[in-house]
């Protein structure tokens, strides 16, 4: 049996929403480092006057608003696998699977921790990492999110009640 591509579990969708959110983060950081160097070097050209500055400043508070979409983006990822999960035509004995593959995914999880402070801990990063608390916060913990996951997404999976769509 092949856990990821398993339409009676969760693992390879709680997969996906870490994998997601590493990416989302990595990118939005990278994003935010490339436009403070954009920045500098429009200032340190001379070709930065009081307006473009002023316009500068604000693209630069709007680009601070995807910190708050991190939230959201884990919020939608983890309320999705609640419904997904209440959808899937499965019977609720496999929670036993999802519940004994739990362990790999807590792994996979922090590898992926791992790998985000990696990525981000480089010095170039140093100066931008602090106009996204939450993103890192979110990032750095992606095993507490795995584990909301899986625990919304097997309430949801154990808890429905049977239609007579299953096999006997």
């Amino acid at each position: 049996m092949n856990l990821l591509d398993s339409k009676k579990g969760i693992v390879g969708e709680v997969i996906a929403g870490v994998v997601t959110l590493v990416i989302f983060g990595f990118i939005l950081i990278f994003c935010m480092l490339y436009y403070t160097q954009f920045g500098d070097s429009l200032v340190a050209s001379g070709y930065g006057t009081p307006k473009v500055i002023q316009v500068y400043e604000q693209y630069e508070n709007i680009l601070q608003l995807f910190d708050y979409i991190t939230v959201l983006i884990a919020a939608v990822l983890i309320i999705g696998i609640g419904i997904v999960s209440n959808r899937v035509s499965s019977a609720p004995v496999y929670f036993i699977i999802v519940l004994l593959s739990s362990s790999i995914m807590g792994f996979l999880s922090y590898f992926f921790n791992y790998l985000f402070i990696q990525m981000i801990s480089d010095t170039e990063f140093s100066t931008v990492i602090v106009f996204f608390p939450r993103t890192i916060m979110i990032c750095t913990n992606l095993h507490w999110i795995a584990l909301a996951m899986l625990a919304i997404g097997s309430i949801a999976l154990y808890g429905k009640r049977e239609k007579g769509q299953y096999l006997a």
